[in-house]
């Protein structure tokens, strides 16, 4: 198996873009965060918290079907 070459210096050139890009996210985040009233920054929270909590799509009924339907004809076979 043969690995892949790497050019360590477009990597570095890339690590120091997304780094900062990262910090100018940050401080344009802290400036929202000074700006927003409270009322707004709770929202935004409550929505990303709601998001992260609701876990993983569920399949639908139909999806559920779907699949019994595919292993009912592997079955018959």
């Amino acid at each position: 198996m043969r690995l892949p070459e790497i050019n360590l210096q477009e990597l570095e050139k890339i690590k120091k873009e997304n780094f900062r890009e990262r910090l100018e996210f940050q401080d344009r985040y802290v400036k929202w965060m000074k700006m927003a009233n409270n009322v707004d920054w709770s929202a935004a929270q409550k929505s990303i918290i709601n998001r992260k909590s609701e876990g993983p799509p569920r399949r639908t009924h139909s999806n559920r079907s779907a699949v019994r339907t595919r292993s009912a004809k592997r079955s018959k076979n």
